[in-house]
């Protein structure tokens, strides 16, 4: 979760998110995902669900004083409180602020209903350049497992959409998958979309790589790969076996 300032007399921009404390962040964060804004009740219940009951919101109300202070010293008074509330209904204020989370989403949106293929297209590398990696991976807390996991799912399908766009040009194809794989290290189904197109460009040395690439990320999580990614590997070096035993009996 970053924070950046950026100055009104120029290009000038700075990272505040070291001078917010995790909690802090952890708001910010939540108002974020929560486009629309949330209640009091729903927010401190997410992130302090150990609360006492007699006063549930100190902690909340104390964060965010705490984060009005800081953002004072780190933007040197330019601004105090980039919230909005009004009735304990709490969000982040769309005249101070943008979101990039929020220009992903409206990517995304776009790349599912676009009518033609040219701007589902420009609409799915928004995607992939707005999207770093894991939701607020800095963040361990129990209630961004989900939009986090679902972020990312939504990511994976619009990438699969444009893949399939890109069929007919296999370089750019590959290009967009090597990115994913960076951003989601252990998902088989980008290795073998990334093994076959691959193949299909006759690069056999890379397919072994890229197997076991595979085989030494999974490791890392005590797996190994599936039934499906092994006999997909096996498929992939027989074209290269049979074309290999045709050479040895020409020579």
């Amino acid at each position: 979760m970053r924070l950046t300032h950026h100055q009104h007399d120029g290009d000038e921009h700075a990272d505040l998110s070291a001078a917010l404390a995790p909690k802090q962040r952890e708001v910010l964060a939540y108002l974020a995902v929560h486009e629309g804004g949330a209640r009091r009740e729903s927010l401190t219940t997410a992130i302090w669900p150990g609360a006492p009951k007699d006063r549930p919101y100190n902690s909340f109300h104390a964060t965010l004083s705490q984060l009005r202070r800081a953002l004072r010293t780190a933007t040197h008074d330019a601004h105090s409180d980039i919230t909005i509330h009004a009735d304990g209904h709490y969000a982040l204020d769309r005249s101070l602020i943008t979101v990039d989370l929020w220009q992903l989403r409206d990517a995304l949106r776009t790349s599912r209903h676009s009518s033609d293929d040219e701007s589902r297209r420009a609409a799915v590398e928004s995607v992939v350049e707005l999207y770093s990696g894991d939701l607020a991976a800095d963040l361990s807390a129990e209630w961004l497992e989900g939009p986090r996991e679902s972020l990312r799912r939504d990511v994976l399908d619009a990438v699969s959409t444009l893949v399939r766009i890109l069929r007919g040009e296999p370089e750019q194809a590959l290009a967009l998958l090597e990115r994913v794989r960076t951003l989601d290290p252990y998902n088989e189904a980008v290795y073998r979309d990334i093994a076959r197109f691959q193949s299909h460009l006759g690069r056999h040395d890379a397919v072994v790589r890229t197997f076991t690439l595979l085989t030494t990320k999974l490791a890392e999580i005590d797996e190994q790969p599936s039934q499906e990614t092994s006999a997909l590997y096996d498929l992939l070096q027989r074209p290269q076996s049979a074309s290999q035993k045709r050479s040895g009996r020409r020579r």
